[in-house]
């Protein structure tokens, strides 16, 4: 079974706003012991930050084409994984995590929030157990899961409705339901000037960060990249409402290691660019995602995922 390990580092002039902190008034400094999330809660999607001391964060919300939630605790430590992802949220992509040790040293969290959902945050900090919660709510994903849950209980009163006799054979509901129809795909459309536009795909194998998939495009548009874990693993990269430029090329043998071959296709319903990174079977990967926003380009760098060591030391006898 392959295993795809994935991190997202937006590499996008990140502002960052110093904190004034006045040492002198502060207690010794403290660890961030757990960082942890949580999707099922009843008000909505949970960071839970555990710390080792009392410490109130100075908490803020940058908006624009990469939304993001920064969360400061001064005069604090982690010394955890840097970058959390979230496969799970809906509010938010992933968990950022720096060590700042100038003009003072603090820890900073990063959230990055969702363009496609619009969020709210509550936090509040408990003085007994020194953590601070955050909630992410929205009201559209709400009303979403509202109606599915509607939808899925007139379906189910109408399955129960229709129960034949007991005597007669009826295949499950699964197998009534007709297949959804395929997304029609076309040999590729050139958008008008300031649309957005995938102008160009290439392939580098020879650095030694590992197999870099380059993607050329005319401004901050990142994709929504996802894996497909079969006999034939793949990567998919969904630049949704994108146009593709007269220069990409539809299909590309790249031959790596890693890489086989890159394909580009034009979605309809909805309207999207899949690029689709065909991998070499009977590996576990790691892949790492960049945006370089300053030169409109995102790169996906591919590596082999390496097992982990076990130390004679870690081992236990009775």
């Amino acid at each position: 079974m392959k295993c795809f390990s994935c991190y997202l580092f937006l590499i996008a002039g990140l502002v960052f706003f110093p904190l004034s902190v006045n040492c002198a008034e502060l207690p010794a400094v403290v660890d961030i012991e757990s960082i942890l999330y949580n999707s099922e809660t009843d008000k909505g999607e949970s960071v839970v930050i555990k710390l080792s001391g009392h410490r109130i964060p100075k908490i803020f919300r940058i908006k624009g084409d990469n939304p993001r939630l920064v969360i400061d605790f001064p005069q604090a430590l982690y010394k955890g994984k840097s970058v959390m992802p979230l496969p799970e949220s809906t509010l938010a992509n992933g968990i950022r995590i720096a060590v700042h040790k100038t003009p003072a040293l603090k820890t900073r969290v990063v959230i990055d929030l969702s363009r496609d959902h619009k969020s709210t945050y509550e936090k509040s900090f408990s003085d007994q157990s020194n953590t601070l919660t955050l909630i992410l709510s929205s009201p559209e994903v709400k009303k979403v899961e509202q109606e599915e849950v509607k939808v899925q209980a007139v379906t189910e009163k109408k399955v129960v409705d229709a129960e034949p006799e007991a005597e007669k054979a009826v295949p499950p509901a699964a197998v009534l339901k007709k297949p959804a129809p395929a997304p029609q795909e076309e040999p590729g459309a050139t958008g008008q000037e300031g649309d957005p536009q995938l102008l160009e795909i290439t392939f580098d194998d020879s650095s030694n960060k590992g197999e870099m998939v380059i993607f050329r495009l005319n401004d901050f548009f990142p994709p929504t990249v996802s894996a497909l874990e079969k006999e034939t693993p793949r990567v998919l990269c969904d630049f949704m409402d994108m146009h593709l430029g007269a220069d990409v090329n539809k299909e590309i043998f790249a031959n790596g290691k890693f890489v086989e071959r890159i394909r580009t296709t034009q979605h309809k319903g909805p309207d999207k660019v899949r690029v689709s990174l065909d991998l070499s079977a009977d590996r576990d990967y790691d892949l790492q995602q960049v945006f370089f926003k300053n030169d409109n380009l995102f790169v996906i760098i591919v590596n082999e995922l390496q097992p982990e060591v076990v130390k004679t030391s870690d081992l236990t006898t009775e």
